[in-house]
């Protein structure tokens, strides 16, 4: 399991490992840079074979042009707008889920009221919410495209 975060949301880097913690109650370190993106990466275990990459459209589908190939997980859970666009990287080897919202974008709140310290998604808060393990929570927040 790794949590991809884009360069322009660094400053939301210790927010959002609260916030893995939280939800995973496992300690996530960055890694190695991939491109624009830091890895977080769960200390002591690997975790189930999922990619969570959050972003802006743009540098999302950037990223998933220029690495979708070498990504090694078969689950990717993208939270970004227009969760539609990465259709196209549905794959008999990969599966994609993107936020499940009713409309075409995913909307943003202000984490502060929440508990966060950074701009948080629908798709996030119900993922946080959610009972159970990542699977229910994943049915929960995210639609398999």
């Amino acid at each position: 399991m790794r949590y991809l975060l884009h360069k322009t949301q660094f400053d939301e880097l210790q927010a959002r490992q609260e916030y893995l913690f939280d939800t995973f109650h496992l300690y996530f370190l960055p890694g190695k840079p991939e491109g624009s993106y830091i890895p977080l990466i769960p200390v002591g275990v690997k975790g189930p074979d999922v990619l969570f990459i959050t972003g802006h459209t743009n540098y999302v589908l950037e990223h998933m042009e220029q690495n979708c190939c070498q990504i090694p997980e078969s689950i990717i859970v993208i939270t970004s707008c227009m969760g539609q666009k990465f259709k196209k990287y549905v794959s008999k080897k990969k599966a994609i889920y993107a936020p499940n919202s009713k409309g075409i974008f995913c909307c943003l709140h202000n984490g502060a009221p929440y508990g966060f310290n950074f701009n948080i998604s629908d798709a996030e808060l119900d993922f946080y919410n959610a009972g159970g393990n990542i699977w229910s929570r994943l049915k929960a927040a995210y639609r398999k495209l």
